[in-house]
């Protein structure tokens, strides 16, 4: 890719060169380098070429210095930040949904006014209420800049003259005014014309395979010569970032997927940037400001914690996720900062670990904000956020790759741009500051210098100016090519045409399509248009613009290469057998482990020897876990206090609410022992559980009678396929004839769950195993605020509903005769599933309703497994 020489030329004349964009600019230089390089050279001149608007800000911050009598350039921050004042304080703000959306056209507005010298009066005479909006605007923002001594962004070519030999390249990109002031002041270059050897269009049933396509032919064309050069155009490259990002990895940046710390420098880079709030360096400062200020959810200090920029090392990560899981057990849904550091304190030490640094990090950053005081000006807050980055956020930034670098330098220059604002901002309270800095920051696109890379990626319809081997422009259906009109909001649309703005008619769009076109085919031998079907499979059809010179080419859909056909080969492993349970080392979780196991085995394996739990996430209040611990602790109390159904049956109104508020008051001091949700869930907790002991004991009233012979009996060990299973039986009843029934309470949905071979929950069949003597029932109690009721298998018809003397219905007891017939078949089946449990059987085999809730589906891969996995059910 060679400049033309009249650049050179201008570059060696000491000349500073001017691009109507910062995207072109960037290229140019790009190309001054490595032509630099070509020639041999180890040291030269920085090349001075500029993008027209910031060499224009230098010249007025220039000017402001030399004179102070010089009103200064108001920054991009400040004139943001006025615009949405300016609407905010306005009569007409009462119908906007999105003051930001607005003061983002208005900024628009205003600039096409300066760039087709549009006049005032021209606009006024159009009486709209959108341009009667935009001229109040227009008026106040104005009269604001003059009271704070700020010069608004303004051209004024009729006084500005350049201090510095200036030369500016021709090129589409220039707006009116300002390419008028540069054919005045500034030498003029343009760039080299050749024509194409060979364009055409082609068609794609999608998107996805459009890009595909593109990346593979770039790829090849890169393979078969080092020194190509292609300039990429996708116009609606901000919405289909991701994929092409993804495409472009694939065919030009395969390292990116490996597992390598560092990969190659990729081939290509995507134009535009992105917002300054996504890269890391960045975003950490942000999400520290916004943790400092108020409350904060768990969620959100969860990956303050874990943070990778916060640990030294894999073992301090290690032990911030120790932490982490003791948070989501014991913590609380949300606190302040300094709140949650000093649970991870406590914590810290009720488990033994080492200091946790991120935590250390946190504190210290902390300690520097809060012993700052309240309100400051910007200039005072910036100093106090920097240092304390640097003892939290920043902490590692030796780590950082040089894109962190840039970005963390970027975020600088916006606070200094936020420090010399003073004037404007006036005094700020410690969270107004950190949400004033979260917004800038959200409105600038940032991307890092790397150079610019053989493959560049552009979103703009533009003329690039410089030649490249190939040029790939996307999007060129009839529908999208050229652009249908887009004219500028709160501007007459009339007014726009009549002043030739590009975008406010279709003649516009045309001529500027047109001139595209040609530019295009003048700058790369080798173009290729391409266009693609809509999502919903309607077929597009090429644009009319390209119909003469290039064939509708038709072709097949790529994807990218880790999907490719064929597959690679792979080496099969069945993962089905897990070695045989070791007693000496490993230990079950009870009745758990049979009920993962007889669900799916692969789920018994991973839940019981490997460990894999679902994380639990603090949520506000009592979770659905410390629920139904409230009520086994409250009925605990209550039946170690009636002991039978005729002292229930005795007890008074006032007697029975004061036993209730007992039982309700011990239960939630014993679950807060552990976590405590806060004193306000405490209280809102207590009538509600009491209600639901009051709807439960109704329920036992119209029992037989019977007697409490066992409560929450714990520490018994049932012995299955030669395993121990610790079991815990919430309750024993005895009967008047002395048969027995055994309850386990449920606060959720309760069904006969037990039944069929591989039962979703044997839970009451081990009950029944461990206490078989003169047993006739066992049954949930479903303890709900909905519904509360017995579930239940019994052989009489009257254990739970004293004078039901309907027998079992059909199919109740499994077929069996007696209850003892029952308990044996009980036996055989948890026999079966402890065998297996114990042989290490971990096939991914779950039953029909296994899946619905299971947290392990990324763990077993069950969508690899043939037909899906099987089902006994």
């Amino acid at each position: 890719m060679r400049l033309p020489p009249e650049f050179s030329a201008a570059l060696a004349a000491g000349r500073t060169v001017l691009a109507p964009n910062t995207e072109l600019a960037a290229a140019l230089f790009d190309a001054a380098e490595r032509e630099r390089r070509s020639l041999g050279l180890e040291v030269w001149a920085t090349p001075q070429v500029r993008d027209f608007g910031s060499w224009l800000r230098d010249h007025q911050e220039r000017a402001h210095l030399e004179d102070p009598k010089v009103p200064r350039p108001i920054s991009d921050i400040e004139e943001r930040e006025l615009w949405r004042q300016v609407i905010e304080s306005s009569l007409f703000s009462q119908n906007l949904l999105e003051v930001g959306v607005a003061a983002r056209a208005a900024r628009r507005a205003r600039r096409l006014m300066l760039d087709y010298a549009i006049p005032w009066n021209k606009v006024l005479e159009e009486a709209t209420d959108e341009a009667q909006a935009f001229f109040a605007w227009h008026r106040e923002f104005e009269a604001r800049c003059r009271s704070l001594a700020l010069s608004p962004p303004a051209l004024l070519p009729h006084s500005l003259k350049p201090v510095e030999k200036l030369a500016w390249i021709d090129n589409a990109g220039w707006r009116p005014v300002v390419r008028q002031w540069l054919m005045r002041h500034a030498q003029r270059i343009c760039p080299d014309a050749r024509a194409a050897d060979a364009s055409k269009a082609l068609h794609f049933d999608s998107g996805e395979a459009e890009l595909a396509h593109l990346a593979c032919s770039v790829r090849e064309r890169l393979l078969a010569d080092p020194l190509f050069r292609a300039w990429v155009c996708i116009p609606d490259l901000a919405r289909r970032r991701e994929a092409a990002a993804a495409v472009f990895d694939a065919e030009l940046a395969p390292g990116r997927f490996g597992l390598f710390r560092a990969a190659p420098p990729a081939a290509y880079a995507l134009a535009g940037g992105s917002p300054l709030t996504q890269y890391p360096s960045v975003s950490a400062v942000l999400d520290f400001l916004d943790a400092a200020n108020g409350s904060v959810s768990f969620a959100r200090f969860s990956a303050l914690l874990r943070a990778p920029w916060l640990q030294e090392s894999d073992g301090e990560a290690g032990t911030a996720a120790l932490l982490d899981l003791e948070l989501r057990e014991r913590g609380p849904h949300e606190a302040t900062l300094a709140g949650w550091l000093k649970l991870c304190e406590e914590f810290r030490h009720f488990k033994s670990l080492p200091p946790v640094t991120a935590a250390a990090h946190l504190s210290r950053a902390l300690a520097t904000l809060e012993a700052s005081g309240s309100a400051k000006r910007m200039s005072e807050w910036i100093p106090l956020w920097l240092e304390a980055f640097k003892l939290g956020p920043w902490v590692l930034r030796r780590r950082w790759s040089s894109v962190e670098f840039q970005a963390a330098e970027r975020l600088r220059d916006l606070l200094t741009a936020l420090a010399r604002a003073d004037g404007f901002f006036g005094t700020q309270s410690r969270a107004a500051a950190g949400r004033l800095l979260k917004r800038a920051a959200g409105e600038v696109s940032f991307q890092a210098q790397t150079g610019v890379p053989p493959v560049w990626v552009s979103g703009q319809l533009l003329d690039p100016f410089l030649n490249y081997e190939a040029i790939f422009v996307c999007g060129m259906s009839s529908a999208q090519w050229p652009p249908p009109p887009q004219p500028a909001a709160l501007l007459p649309v009339r007014l726009q045409r009549a002043y030739g703005v590009i975008g406010s008619d279709s003649a516009t769009q045309l001529a500027n399509a047109e001139a595209l076109q040609r530019a295009w085919l003048q700058r790369a031998p080798h173009c290729v248009f391409s266009f693609s079907d809509s999502i919903d499979g309607q077929r597009a059809q090429v644009s009319a613009l390209l119909a003469s010179s290039a064939a509708d080419v038709a072709m097949p859909i790529l994807r990218p290469h880790w999907r490719r056909d064929p597959a690679p080969i792979l080496e099969e492993f069945p993962d089905h057998q897990a070695p045989p349970f070791d007693a000496t080392r490993e230990t079950t979780h009870g009745v758990a482990t049979l009920k993962a196991q007889s669900r799916c085995a692969f789920r018994g394996f991973a839940e019981s020897r490997l460990a894999a739990q679902q994380l639990e996430l603090p949520v506000p209040g009592f979770n659905h876990r410390e629920r139904g611990q409230l009520v086994h602790a409250a009925l605990e109390h209550v039946w170690s206090e009636l002991k039978d159904h005729a002292t229930l049956m005795r007890l008074t109104p006032g007697a029975a609410k004061l036993l209730l508020e007992e039982a309700a008051r011990r239960a939630i001091a014993a679950v807060c022992r552990r976590r405590n949700p806060g004193d306000r869930w405490r209280v809102r907790e207590q009538p509600r559980l009491e209600h639901l002991l009051g709807k439960w004991l109704d329920v036992e009233r119209e029992r037989k009678p019977f007697r409490v012979v066992q409560l929450e009996e714990g520490g018994e060990v049932a012995t299955f396929g030669g395993l121990q299973y610790r079991v815990r039986i919430d309750r024993q009843d005895e009967l008047e004839d002395g048969a027995r029934v055994v309850i386990d309470y449920k606060t959720g949905v309760a069904t006969a769950d037990w039944r069929g071979e591989r039962p979703d929950n044997p839970q009451l069949p081990v009950y029944a195993l461990l206490r078989p003597e003169r047993l006739v029932a066992v049954a949930y109690g479903r303890v709900n605020a909905a519904e509360s009721r017995f579930v239940f298998e019994a052989e009489r018809g009257n254990v739970f509903k004293a004078g039901d003397r309907e027998h079992p219905r059909k199919g109740a007891m499994e077929g069996e005769p007696s209850f003892a017939a029952l308990i044996g078949r009980w036996h055989a089946r948890i026999e079966a599933i402890a065998s297996g449990f114990a042989a290490g059987d971990a096939a991914v085999a779950p039953t029909a309703t296994a899946c619905e809730n299971c947290p392990l589906p990324g763990l077993c891969r069950i969508q690899w497994v043939p037909d899906g996995g099987s089902s006994d059910e």
